[in-house]
């Protein structure tokens, strides 16, 4: 069955958003067009070899009057050649360094399309779960709702019966359409927050999300503070695209003076010529040997005055350098706080957690023993509604625990760089 016909799990979200998305697709075109110029630049720095045939026909017819001065009244001339041969050019290296640039810029690209999964997984994942927290809203105001009926029933019970005033019908009433209205807004809100879901993925605006009643809550990664650093470092894609800047700013300034080196051309040809019109000419026998040809030429330029542009170029592709190591110590150090800062909200939000669920279940049954003393005329109906406010309050921070927790767990194997976007959620 076609995916869009199921309804998407956070991984088949994620998946669909890798193929569909815009952002991932310009930068799938940045790659492919860094790729092409890697191959181009790299067949630069090797010889070609080219086989050649040709055939050459001629014919021409000169007047008669041209026969007073010896010319030919008619000439016909045929010729056949095949051959094979290459040239190739030291240009002082620079072939090298232009394949070497492109190769890292190819480097780069792919970097930068890592980067960008990444931060397309986080925004997938944050929208997903923000939608989670959306329909838990709506499933607790519709619970919300039948426990407001149900205690205007116990207030109509109880006014007919002459134990409680008509105000306890009026408040019950009230706090029945105040939870009406808040279903209809966060039912409103739902649908909002699942179309621009569908929108960010690049999926139809009628896709359907499976969320799950009970958020998975995966494993912390077992390695300490210091060890998830270290591995962050060395897989980041932003790091890497960092470094890679370093290194093309490297190869540029070792490209600057390969026009002081010698420029060496060298060539080499094997082939077979034979011209029949000749050979029948000469009664010549058919089946003339072939030839070859080798030759190199060396060519040296030194500029003598060049009015300071070298030094110049020199200076500006040093400071390039630097700005390049500015911006990968940067990297490394905002991967660093990153990496920190995940980490550390993981294990606040799995702290908040145990809290949370203690909350929840506590508030759960005074509320429901708040409905049982007001039936029996124990409490007043707006105790009993305090109560129930503060178990929907309670059941919301319970599921907003619970996807904190997994949100800061993917988030945090985002960062690593060792997750690809499909294994980061794979569990959930």
């Amino acid at each position: 069955m076609h995916l869009l016909a199921l309804a998407m799990t956070l991984a088949q979200a994620i998946d669909y958003a890798m193929s569909h998305n815009v952002t991932i697709a310009q930068q799938q075109g940045l790659v492919a067009q860094a790729q092409s110029q890697y191959v181009r630049a790299r067949a630069q720095t090797l010889p070609p070899v080219q086989g050649q045939l040709q055939n050459q026909m001629q014919k021409s017819q000169n007047y008669s009057n041209y026969s007073i001065i010896g010319a030919p009244g008619q000439s016909i001339f045929s010729q056949n050649s095949v051959s094979l041969g290459t040239t190739y050019t030291f240009n002082g290296g620079l072939a090298f360094f232009q394949s070497l640039l492109a190769k890292q810029q190819l480097e780069q690209a792919r970097a930068n399309l890592s980067q960008t999964q990444k931060q397309i997984t986080d925004s997938v994942t944050d929208a997903y779960f923000g939608l989670a927290g959306k329909y838990e809203t709506v499933r607790l105001d519709e619970g919300d709702l039948a426990y407001q009926t149900e205690l205007l029933r116990v207030a109509q019970v109880k006014e007919s019966a002459g134990v409680a005033a008509g105000v306890d019908v009026l408040s019950a009433r009230a706090a029945q359409a105040r939870s009406r209205y808040a279903l209809e807004s966060a039912q409103a809100d739902t649908e909002n927050s699942r179309e621009s879901l569908a929108q960010s993925i690049g999926a139809p605006l009628g896709t359907q999300f499976g969320i799950p009643d009970n958020v998975p809550q995966p494993p912390l990664p077992g390695q300490g503070l210091d060890a998830l650093m270290r591995i962050a470092q060395s897989n980041r894609p932003e790091v890497a695209s960092a470094f890679e800047g370093v290194q093309i700013a490297r190869t540029n300034r070792r490209s600057a003076d390969t026009d002081l080196y010698p420029q060496i051309q060298t060539f080499a040809q094997i082939g077979n010529q034979f011209s029949p019109t000749l050979a029948a000419q000469a009664n010549a026998p058919r089946g003339t040997p072939g030839y070859w040809l080798l030759g190199v030429t060396s060519t040296i330029t030194l500029p003598l005055v060049d009015w300071g542009t070298r030094a110049e170029n020199h200076r500006n592709l040093n400071e390039q350098i630097a700005v390049a190591q500015t911006a990968l110590d940067s990297a490394r150090g905002q991967v660093e706080l990153d990496v920190r800062q995940q980490y550390r909200a993981a294990l606040t939000a799995l702290a908040q957690l145990a809290s949370a669920q203690q909350e929840s279940r506590y508030a759960v049954e005074a509320a429901r023993v708040a409905q049982l003393q007001y039936a029996h005329g124990l409490i007043t109906l707006v105790d009993v509604q305090q109560r129930q406010q503060s178990a929907l309050s309670a059941q919301a921070d319970l599921y907003n625990a619970r996807v904190a927790y997994a949100d800061a767990v993917v988030k945090l194997r985002v960062a690593l760089g060792i997750y690809d976007p499909h294994s980061a959620v794979a569990d959930l």
